[in-house]
């Protein structure tokens, strides 16, 4: 395969993020278990949500599509008492895994739940022992704790359900999103604080929007899905690399998405951030014009693990600081699509910056000196992760011409027109 040619430059321009994928995964699974109609306006149209999509619609669910507009009707049933056992498949789609682990032992039939060799590598443990303490019927195809299991349906029952807070917080959302489908709901009490906690208020604000209640069901509805914080930290550390000025269409002020941290982040790190124009058209301005042909990005210390997702373009953005910066809170990348930890020291090494792990009683953290390396061209892999390869793309912007990727269809998860968009914030190729 060619590899893919990263271009450098600057970012200047207008774009429009796409949808959230937390929040579209949430509503999907909410409208497809009402009963009737739902609307979702702006949803993400992405290999990650279409694999959940494509879930539903096997299990029962009525989905169709029409650009920015889908309509979801509901509820889900499963496969029915005496059908075959359905097999379900989500590629590497870790939120529509946890969520149907959920959801599959509170609906008939009979069931077995896979996913990609790397999604049957990540940990699925703490939820899948939560729900067997409910009476759902889960039984390990491979290793204990995660994927492929089979499922029995109609095993699920209400009750009390005791999990540790530092685990994924999608198992914690899981739980929340089934409650409203079994007798009496789910009361969870957590075991100390808990781990990406804005995360459950995306998802209590889905259950809101739906009218759900324990053990109440959900009702249709129509629901506008906010732009993607997550994917906007890639044109934000873009901007600063390059030294450039975005506007970006499509956020919510009220930064309510745990990766909406970034904007802070790239505030202190030297960005310029305002708002202009109010409503639906009010745009973020990103200004770093006076950051061009400078070293003045500061180097920060922060902890990354309540937004881990943004980890990956912060590291991308603290290459170019004055001075060393820390990333702690590492550990829980590397549990995502790929070894995030692992694949942010490839790409900075690649880039010709200085990074290393670095291990404390709290957990590992990336320590990124600045000032230590010699930036040139960078042959980037994308680890088959689509933050991966969005970040290569952002490290190239302010590295000598002739950066290359060597799975740019990685993005297809959570951002599909990325490249798209970024060309056309650079301008027509030289």
């Amino acid at each position: 395969m060619t590899p893919y040619p990263l271009r450098s430059g600057r970012l200047e321009g207008t774009i429009r993020v796409p949808g959230s994928k937390s929040v579209t995964n949430r509503a999907l699974l909410a409208a497809a278990s009402a009963a009737g109609e739902s609307v979702l306006v702006n949803p993400l149209d992405s290999s990650d949500t279409h694999a959940l999509a494509a879930a539903l619609t096997r299990l029962g669910a009525g989905i169709s599509f029409d650009g920015e507009i889908w309509r979801v009707a509901g509820p889900v049933r499963g496969s029915g008492r005496a059908g075959p056992v359905l097999e379900l498949n989500v590629g590497d789609a870790g939120t529509p895994a946890r969520f149907l682990a959920a959801l599959l032992p509170a609906l008939e039939g009979r069931f077995v739940l896979d996913g990609s060799p790397r999604m049957r590598e990540r940990p699925m443990g703490p939820l899948l022992s939560a729900l067997r303490s409910l009476g759902a019927k889960i039984e390990p195809l491979g290793r204990d704790g995660f994927l492929p299991v089979r499922i029995e349906g109609e095993t699920l029952r209400g009750g009390r359900v005791r999990i540790r807070g530092d685990v994924s917080s999608q198992f914690l959302s899981a739980l929340l999103l089934v409650s409203p489908l079994v007798p009496g709901g789910i009361e969870i009490e957590i075991d100390g604080p808990v781990a990406s906690a804005a995360y459950l208020d995306l998802t209590r604000g889905v259950l809101e929007a739906f009218q759900a209640r324990p053990g109440g069901g959900f009702r249709p509805a129509r629901f506008d899905v906010p732009g993607d914080d997550s994917a906007a930290c890639f044109p934000i550390a873009g901007t600063l690399v390059s030294g450039g000025r975005v506007t970006i269409l499509g956020l919510s002020r009220r930064a309510d998405q745990p990766d909406a941290a970034f904007r802070e982040w790239a505030r202190q790190a030297g960005g310029r951030l305002s708002w202009d124009g109010d409503g639906e058209t009010a745009g973020l301005v990103v200004d770093a014009r006076h950051l061009a042909g400078t070293s003045r990005i500061l180097p920060l210390t922060v902890d990354v693990d309540p937004a881990p997702d943004a980890a990956l373009p912060l590291a991308a953005l603290l290459a170019f600081a004055d001075g060393t910066s820390v990333l702690s809170g590492a550990g829980r990348l590397r549990e995502k699509e790929s070894d995030r930890l692992s694949a942010a020291l490839d790409l900075l090494g690649r880039a010709g910056a200085s990074a290393r792990e670095e291990k404390s009683e709290t957990g590992p953290s990336l320590r990124i000196d600045g000032r230590g390396g010699t930036p040139r061209r960078g042959d980037f892999a994308a680890h088959g992760d689509h933050r991966v390869a969005m970040s290569a793309a952002v490290l190239a912007l302010a590295l000598p011409a002739g950066s290359t990727l060597d799975r740019p269809e990685a993005v297809a998860k959570s951002y599909p027109r990325f490249f798209d968009d970024l060309g056309a914030l650079l301008g027509a190729p030289a």
